[in-house]
């Protein structure tokens, strides 16, 4: 049994229990189970201790965050993903490189940001990151993206493999990794580490599924990528909206598929 608390308010923020058969010959199999799912539910970008952070954050103004509280921010919109989150992180996480050039999760979380407009920014940045921190995940996390968007697949796969071999236990990574992976052609391991990233923190964003969801959208397995983006529950984001507009359109559901469209 695992419980967090608050230590300075007192506050409840996670419990949970881990039921396994015990046998003294398998403890350390029982230890590789449940330790990174701890892990990663208490830690990862997405778990209960970096959200919970990052909420208290909301409401202060950017202007006055330290880099490392703007990371925690920018850990926040990468869970919501808004068109308004994105133009108040992405001012303050410039701020922040400023205060902080050599801040390698400050360079990472820009990079990100920038990752649609221009792409070169976004790899400058990521390498920027990794320059600073060449053992730190989300560097290399990003530069992999930046090389996935400018379709340099090689250098993609090749940062990917290595932000998941430098923290196996950050559930986020592993996931959006695995989910480039999948739209690079490589659906079964791609998927794999998504699931993988799911079960390792049962509190991710709903953008994990995405891999599931166009994987069995391709298959011509309509049903199935519907009950999938069904399960997103991202209202925010744009893109469940699509692949909701796209799972009813295929199954004959215009009415519902229309409305998608509109949000």
């Amino acid at each position: 049994a695992v419980q967090l608390v608050d230590a300075t308010s007192g506050a409840h923020l996670w419990a949970e229990s881990y039921d396994r058969a015990f046998s003294p010959e398998a403890v350390f199999e029982l230890q590789d189970d449940v330790v990174p799912r701890i892990v990663s539910t208490v830690a990862d970008m997405h778990g209960v201790l970096p959200h919970t952070m990052s909420e208290t954050l909301r409401n202060r103004d950017p202007g006055t965050l330290t880099p490392y509280e703007m990371v925690l921010r920018g850990f926040g919109y990468i869970e919501r993903i808004t068109a308004d989150e994105h133009g108040v992180v992405r001012a303050g996480m410039e701020r922040a490189v400023q205060q902080a050039p050599d801040h390698a999760d400050c360079w990472a979380m820009l990079s990100n940001l920038y990752a649609e407009d221009p792409l070169a920014r976004a790899l400058e940045a990521a390498r920027r990151a990794v320059a600073a921190a060449p053992s730190d995940h989300l560097a290399y996390h990003m530069l992999a993206q930046a090389h996935f968007f400018r379709r340099e697949f090689q250098a993609f796969r090749t940062a990917a493999d290595r932000a998941i071999a430098l923290n196996p236990m950050d559930g986020c990574t592993t996931a959006f990794m695995g989910i480039l992976m999948a739209y690079a052609g490589d659906w079964d391991h791609g998927c794999a580490l998504a699931e993988r990233a799911m079960l390792l923190n049962p509190h991710h964003p709903g953008w994990y599924r995405f891999s599931a969801f166009f994987n069995a959208y391709r298959r011509g397995d309509f049903q199935a990528a519907l009950d999938i983006a069904l399960r997103m529950n991202m209202p925010s984001y744009f893109y469940t909206h699509i692949a909701l507009a796209a799972a009813y359109g295929q199954l004959g559901e215009q009415a519902a598929a229309s409305s998608a469209v509109r949000e």
